[in-house]
């Protein structure tokens, strides 16, 4: 693990790159899916099991801010993970990101 900023610890999962805008993709990190999405080139990471029945969120769409699961049609504000109802009441496991210089790091 590496320390960023003296911050906490996190674990660099991709490089800014690797990313494009408006695009999600999935990182294993420490045995565990991390659903990274690049929103207008903000990166927010999640867990990539949706909270209603533990589906990847992979297989779901992005539609500007709101992430939908591709199983049951849940859906999620990216920028704060909250659910936006009425499938289910309870918001994204979220994880901090840290940008430096063009890594990308995740606190798991």
């Amino acid at each position: 693990m590496t320390k960023v900023n003296d911050v906490g610890e996190y674990v660099k999962i991709a490089e800014t790159k690797d990313i494009s805008k408006n695009q999600m993709q999935v990182f294993n990190v420490k045995e565990r899916e991390i659903l990274l999405i690049n929103l207008e080139g903000e990166l927010h990471a999640f867990d990539n099991r949706c909270p209603h029945m533990g589906y990847p969120l992979f297989f779901g769409s992005l539609k500007g801010d709101t992430l939908t699961c591709g199983f049951h049609s849940a859906k999620f504000n990216v920028k704060t993970g909250k659910s936006l109802g009425p499938v289910t009441s309870e918001r994204l496991k979220t994880f901090p990101v840290k940008i430096q210089n063009s890594s990308v790091f995740i606190e798991v």
